[in-house]
């Protein structure tokens, strides 16, 4: 019997539909809840955590977040270049047409959290857990991913060109359509389903790294 296609859904964030002002000076080692945060330059954040807010359009490039947690937010348009986030939350967040060029995340945890049209070449994942999650559009060519584990995801039309796949562990992960030459450690896919062009596609790096010549 043929298995029923999977349906990956993530839910919105649950921001409420009218939101106080919010001063980005006062976020850091406190709890902040209900506030519009749209635009606010963000260099530096500890110990600070949003809940059912819009970051929308925030500007946080080359800044250093430490414990930031951020739950049931909007970060569309955001930029985050450069970023170097650790030990933080991402928790029903969406994230739409974000700038993550070079950014780092490490030890971050990701949950129920959509990523969309987002620009994340050179990003490093180290120590990231992301689960039941869907990146759909993403490039994320030359990123590298170490001790990274996803779980109950999907990806979807992404750019992994010459990533760097091998700290990447898989648990019920789907690829489709997504374009992998010239990416390193394939066997960090080890349990994913891809389709059929998205494994053809995976051929040249396979043989390479076993050593195998293609072609007369």
């Amino acid at each position: 019997m043929r298995r029923a296609r999977r349906t990956w859904s993530v839910p919105e964030p649950a921001v409420p539909p009218h939101l106080a002002p919010g001063d980005p000076a006062v976020l850091a080692e406190t709890t902040t809840a209900g506030v519009d945060l749209t635009g606010a330059v963000l260099p530096g954040l500890v110990e600070a955590q949003v809940e059912g807010s819009d970051l929308g359009r925030a500007r946080a490039a080359g800044g250093r977040w430490e414990r930031v947690t951020l739950a049931d937010c909007r970060l569309d348009g955001a930029d985050l270049a450069n970023l170097v986030w650790r030990d933080g939350s991402l928790l029903r967040c969406s994230l739409r047409e974000v700038r993550m060029t070079g950014v780092l995340l490490a030890g971050v945890r990701l949950r129920s959290v959509l990523l969309e049209g987002v620009q994340a070449t050179l990003s490093t994942w180290h120590g990231v857990q992301l689960r039941g999650g869907a990146l759909r559009g993403c490039d994320l060519s030359e990123a590298t991913f170490t001790d990274t584990v996803l779980q109950e995801v999907l990806l979807e039309d992404c750019v992994l060109t010459a990533a760097q796949l091998a700290g990447l562990r898989c648990r019920d992960v789907q690829l489709r359509g997504c374009r992998l030459d010239g990416v390193a450690g394939v066997a960090g896919l080890r349990g994913a389903r891809l389709t059929e062009e998205d494994a053809a596609a995976l051929v040249p790096a396979m043989a390479r790294e076993l050593g195998i010549t293609i072609g007369g």
